[in-house]
This record gives C-alpha cells, sequence and structure tokens, in this order.
C-alpha cells in the first residue's frame, strides 16, 4: 500500500508528491493538468522560442522528479469542464475543480488499496464516501481552520463596516463545514505554521494529529549585497508583496502608514488586485507607490532593493513571501497570525500583534530609525534562511506521511 495524493495546479510547486515518489511512497498524484515527460522539454523549447506566456505556464505543469506515469489527470474534471462550455448555467452549479478531483482521487485509492494525503478542499468527497476504517486518510491544512479565521476577520470588520464585500464573504464560508468534515476524518494534518495548527487545536482537532512542517525555498543563485546605511542611500524602503484582500491586512498598513508620517522611507505595493473597498476608503498618501503587475524580474530587483517587507496579515496559512524576502536579505515585519514566526527570530523579523495600526505605524518608525542608524545585516538575513529548504520540508514529509502507511515505514 502506498499514499495518493492531489491538488490541481501546480501547488506547493508539486513537492509533496515528490517527496512521496523519493520515498517509493507515491502511487499517484491526482489533478488537472501534467504534461507528459516526452513533452515537456518540447513546450518549454517552444515557450522559450516565442516568449509566450501561455506556453511558458503550461511547461511549468511538471516536474523533473514527478514522473508522468504517476500522476492522473482527472477525467471526471475534463468532461465537467466541457459541459461547462456548452451549458454556462452549469458554472454556477460546479464552481471549482475541487469535487471533481476528490471523486478521481477515491476511484484511484480504490484503485491501489492505497492511504491518502490530500490538500484541503480536494479531501472532502473522498474522506466522506467511505467507511472510516476503509483507509487511513491525510489532510494537508494549508489554510487555519475556517472559523477561528473568521472569527478573527469578522472582529476586524467591526471596525470597518465600509468593508462590506469582505462581511459577505465571510457569511459564506461560514457555511461551508466542508473543512471541519475533513478535519474530523483526517488520521493525520500536515500544517504548514504554528498559527495554523494552533486554530485546528483550538476547536478541536487533538494536537497528537497535528504535525507543523514549515515550507521550503530553493537557494539563491547569490547572495544579496549589503545596503549602505539609509543616510548614505537617501531613504528606507518598505516593500508589500501580495493581494490587497481584506486578510493580507493591506487597509491597516496603509492606515498605519499615514500614522507613522515617515519623513524618509517609501512604500511600494505590488497588488495584481486590491478589493476595491480598500481602494475607495484608505487612500495613497505621500511615499506609497503602487505597482499592479511586475514581471520575475522587476520583482526580483524590488526585494533585493527593499529594506524591509512588510504584510500585517490578519491571518495567513504560511504566508510564502515572507520566506522569498527573508531569502534575498530582506528584514521582514508581519505578525503572529502567518508562518514568519516558524521561519525567522528577532534578527531578521519584528512581530506586531494583528489588527492593530498603532503598533505597526510604531514598528515602521522604529525600522525607519534602525535604517538610518545600524541598518540591516541582509547577508545573515539570507543565510538564516538556509535551513529552511525544498530538502528539509520533503524529509520531515515523508517523516509524518509513513504514518499513513506503518507497513511501509523504514
Amino acid at each position: 500500500m502506498g499514499i495518493v495524493t492531489a491538488a490541481a495546479g501546480r501547488r506547493d510547486g508539486y513537492q509533496i508528491p515528490v517527496a512521496l515518489a523519493e520515498a517509493g511512497l507515491l502511487e499517484c498524484h491526482v489533478t488537472d493538468q501534467y504534461l507528459p515527460d516526452w513533452l515537456q522539454p518540447l513546450v518549454a523549447e517552444s515557450a522559450k522560442l516565442s516568449g509566450a506566456s501561455s506556453l511558458s505556464a503550461l511547461s511549468r505543469r511538471h516536474h523533473p522528479q514527478l514522473p508522468s506515469r504517476r500522476v492522473h489527470c482527472s477525467r471526471r474534471l475534463l468532461l465537467t469542464k466541457v459541459a461547462q462550455r456548452f451549458r454556462p448555467a452549469l458554472q454556477t452549479r460546479w464552481s471549482d475543480d475541487q469535487d471533481p478531483i476528490s471523486w478521481s482521487t477515491l476511484r484511484v485509492a480504490k484503485q491501489y488499496d492505497a492511504a491518502l494525503l490530500l490538500h484541503m478542499g480536494y479531501a472532502h468527497y473522498a474522506f466522506m464516501a467511505e467507511p472510516r476504517q476503509r483507509r487511513r486518510r491525510g489532510l494537508v491544512q494549508y489554510h487555519p481552520h475556517i472559523k477561528e479565521s473568521a472569527r478573527i476577520l469578522q472582529n476586524d470588520l467591526k471596525r470597518y463596516p465600509a468593508l462590506s464585500d469582505a462581511r459577505e464573504e465571510l457569511r459564506i464560508d461560514a457555511r461551508d463545514h466542508s473543512n471541519q468534515d475533513e478535519l474530523e476524518r483526517a488520521d493525520l494534518v500536515i500544517c504548514n505554521s504554528s498559527f495554523t495548527a494552533s486554530t485546528c487545536q483550538l476547536l478541536g482537532v487533538e494536537a497528537k494529529r497535528l504535525r507543523v512542517i514549515p515550507f521550503g525555498i530553493n537557494p539563491q543563485p547569490s547572495s544579496p549585497s549589503s545596503h549602505p546605511p539609509g543616510h548614505l542611500k537617501g531613504s528606507c524602503r518598505f516593500l508589500f508583496v501580495g493581494s490587497g484582500l481584506h486578510r493580507k491586512g493591506l487597509h491597516h498598513l496603509l492606515e498605519a502608514w499615514q500614522q507613522a508620517r515617515l519623513r524618509h522611507s517609501t512604500l511600494t505595493l505590488v497588488c495584481r488586485q486590491i478589493d476595491p473597498q480598500i481602494r475607495t476608503n484608505f487612500s495613497l498618501s505621500e511615499g506609497v507607490e503602487l505597482l499592479p503587475v511586475v514581471g520575475e524580474l522587476e520583482l526580483e530587483k524590488l526585494y533585493r532593493r527593499a529594506d524591509v517587507f512588510v504584510m500585517p496579515s490578519l491571518v495567513e496559512g504560511f504566508g510564502y513571501v515572507y520566506l522569498e524576502a527573508l531569502a534575498r536579505g530582506c528584514f521582514c515585519l508581519g505578525t503572529r497570525n502567518t508562518g514568519l514566526p516558524d521561519v525567522s527570530d528577532a534578527r531578521s523579523a519584528k512581530l506586531v500583534p494583528p489588527a492593530d495600526p498603532h503598533a505597526l505605524a510604531q514598528a515602521l518608525q522604529d525600522l525607519e530609525t534602525r535604517a538610518f542608524t545600524e541598518g540591516f545585516d541582509r547577508k545573515s538575513i539570507a543565510a538564516a534562511v538556509n535551513p529552511w529548504s525544498w530538502k528539509r520540508f520533503r524529509q520531515q514529509l515523508v517523516s509524518s506521511a509513513q504514518e499513513l502507511v506503518p507497513e511501509r515505514a523504514g
């Protein structure tokens, strides 16, 4: 007996099925689209020659350590997409890819008599359609428990009544009990941050079923260059990268920036989208620059120029951008409701209470002062991330996943 995994897209860069394949534990990975081994080099070369972004994205639907013979593309999902094309009304009935993939995953697991290790959302049908004792089940809880997340977000919205769209989204989430069902049926729950694990435990998941495995990052091709103290380059550069949604705390950052009244700092916001109600009710004050879209090379430059990366999220399953910023030598400013406490310490990050613009404003002022005095040791910050490699992630993942197939352990 091995393990079947499932998720749409390139979630986590295929690291979970790759880890299990390396350990000889993977029976099959179920997804929506994956290139055959022989086709991927051809697509990658075509993308390089043509410069087509669609081909470039398609070429990444493959991993060299995950052979296509170990991957099953959900035919049920394909049929669903075809039906939606001919009958658009079905798009509201079948609004996402999760149920078709979950259905296909259970069918594949029955074929191999395998255990399951599924991302939340993709587990519900597969977990609920069989008796508990039929097979062992693992859940990758990549987001905090939906009920605790809703409580935190709703409390914040009491102070910001203008953000009514976010409140309506929370009402929809509150009616969805699928994640609770998944957690109750899971023999093993893998979380990517201590905060996520704490929200699950708070709502009844036993600690003995929880494992915290933070994400990893690939080694950087070059170490970051040291910045001169702020007074030599004229300003302290703050950077925010992420969607401008309520839970990311962008409204708190904009409010805090106005309160802080920093005279020698700039804030760059890289946001592909911003909640229209946040954009309407929170203005971009002096020193704030908004970049809706940037390419990979430009984003790399922004990380390496920034002194401080800031994202004051209200809730975050992990917050991979923190790890990206740390790896490039950025000091990070965030909250404890994220994965930042798991991968940093006082030398590389500062934590402020979530939903506290006043504390955030004070932290911005303190970090501006630091930039103009002692500065930030970018090389030490980047070096501190070295233990958080994808190799370490895969090793810890396999160690936990072996609990699902004890007869294969060792």
